[in-house]
């Protein structure tokens, strides 16, 4: 038995996400990302135009049922420059409750690795499966976000959507 369990969103998770505290709110990066979650994430997740990128939420409870992270996923085609588009998936947004942030379950793993392990396998998972290329987009100051996308194989940097952000990804892997 485990400390956690993952499950896929729905719209009726709304008002649970409405009340998900991931941030610091001076600190305008991280109020921006739990704004969205509270506010915009299950219009993006389910919204029917989106069909076409299969968009996912994902919500990560306790054992004793506290959310303690969200994170979402989608399918997208990234541009390298001047070259040919490439499918990739874009992890929208993951984040972990303020009072999980650098906390362990029982066991041992961090919060922070149960939540982004569940989205990688879910990539992986999907059919056909995408986890060819998968990328963040990250402030540069937040250094824990950065710290678990390496340890869940972002680790080559793209070019900078804005100065203050990194958009990391996952070296090719052949399908």
């Amino acid at each position: 038995m485990t400390g956690w369990h993952i499950r896929p969103g729905s719209p009726g998770d709304r008002e649970l996400l409405a009340s998900f505290a991931c941030a610091d709110p001076a600190v305008r990066w991280q109020a921006e990302v739990e704004q969205f979650i509270q506010a915009q994430l299950t219009d993006w997740a389910f919204d029917p135009h989106a069909d076409a990128g299969d968009p996912r939420l994902l919500l990560a409870f306790t054992a004793a049922g506290d959310l303690f992270g969200v994170a979402a996923h989608e399918r997208v085609i990234l541009q390298a420059g001047a070259g040919p588009g490439f499918p990739a998936t874009k992890l929208e947004v993951v984040g972990v409750a303020l009072k999980w942030q650098g906390r362990s379950f029982p066991t041992g793993e961090r919060a922070s690795d149960v939540l982004m392990s569940a989205v990688m396998t879910d990539v992986s998972s999907r059919v056909p499966p995408r986890d060819a290329r998968v990328y963040a987009i990250v402030h540069e100051d937040n250094h824990r976000s950065l710290a678990v996308c390496r340890r869940h194989g972002l680790t080559e940097e793209m070019s900078r959507p804005h100065p203050s952000y990194r958009r990391i990804v996952t070296p090719h892997k052949e399908q």
